[in-house]
């Protein structure tokens, strides 16, 4: 009973000495090694993730010690590694507010996930077509479009952003550059082609390393048939010499052909994304 009796007196404070509970003295214990039994229940010491994988996971301290080890190597080696490992309190305090934005969106915006009672709205991460109006309502689409052009370098054009906004953006930045995987003198290439942007260094833009040394590799010209695929070439300088006439006859020429163009490998149309004549049979 003793030990479910409370050790303070009524009015809260530490009991005086005459008040305390009496202990039973100590025995005296011979000294003998313990057994094999003893010994096994002794505390195991904690590993990393892959040796506690083949010790074993056999008390939950062990487990807990491997899964926060398996999550901080995880993090080591996520594509923000180097830039979230010196990031200020202000850019985590930042993540933090755009996480809340998130879940309010995702509360409020949204309906219920599949595995909740229904609220009849659509669900985040369905098709964007069709989500496209729930989109432009939330509180995350309204701080997207205040970031700075970097920012939205890692935001998906096809989800976020209207098509013509970054493309807009990038079209006044020296440091932008573009390269293609096929040279843009076809129509068969001008379809199959794919394009990427890179806002980097001139030196980046024109030096690569190749068995771990570093080589000179001269810009390309996208429109030449002579281009080696997925050289990088100016920004503003494709924007210049761009000149393509389409399916249906128009002439794309300049700044605003060549974005017109871009905006149009950017977006997902139906018959590109479905082929409306594909059969079974091809």
């Amino acid at each position: 009973m003793g030990s479910f009796c409370s050790t303070n007196d009524k009015d809260g404070e530490e009991p005086t000495r005459e008040s305390r509970p009496q202990t039973a003295p100590q025995r005296r214990l011979s000294k003998r090694k313990p057994s094999m039994n003893i010994a096994r229940r002794e505390k195991k010491p904690l590993l990393g993730w892959r040796a506690a994988l083949n010790v074993g996971l056999d008390t939950p301290e062990i487990y807990e010690a491997a899964r926060l080890d398996l999550k901080s190597e995880e993090l080591t080696r996520a594509f923000d590694a180097g830039v979230t490992k010196l990031s200020s309190n202000v850019e985590q305090q930042a993540v933090e507010i755009v996480k809340k934005i998130q879940w309010y969106d995702w509360k409020n915006t949204y309906g219920c996930s599949t595995n909740a009672p229904p609220k009849g709205k659509r669900m985040a991460g369905q098709h964007f077509l069709g989500s496209v109006d729930l989109i432009n309502q939330t509180e995350l689409l309204k701080v997207a479009k205040k970031m700075p052009k970097g920012a939205h370098l890692h935001i998906h054009f096809s989800s976020c952003l209207p098509a013509t906004f970054p493309i807009q953006q990038a079209r006044n930045i020296d440091a932008m550059y573009i390269r293609s995987t096929l040279p843009l003198t076809t129509p068969e290439n001008m379809d199959a082609t794919r394009v990427s942007f890179m806002i980097m260094k001139l030196r980046d833009a024109t030096h690569s390393v190749v068995s771990g040394v570093e080589v000179h590799t001269p810009f390309g010209d996208i429109s030449r048939s002579d281009y080696v695929a997925n050289s990088w070439m100016p920004y503003k300088k494709f924007l210049k010499r761009f000149k393509y006439r389409d399916q249906s006859g128009q002439l794309l020429q300049g700044v605003s052909g060549a974005e017109k163009w871009l905006v149009s490998k950017i977006l997902f149309s139906e018959e590109g994304a479905h082929d409306s004549q594909q059969t079974g049979h091809g």
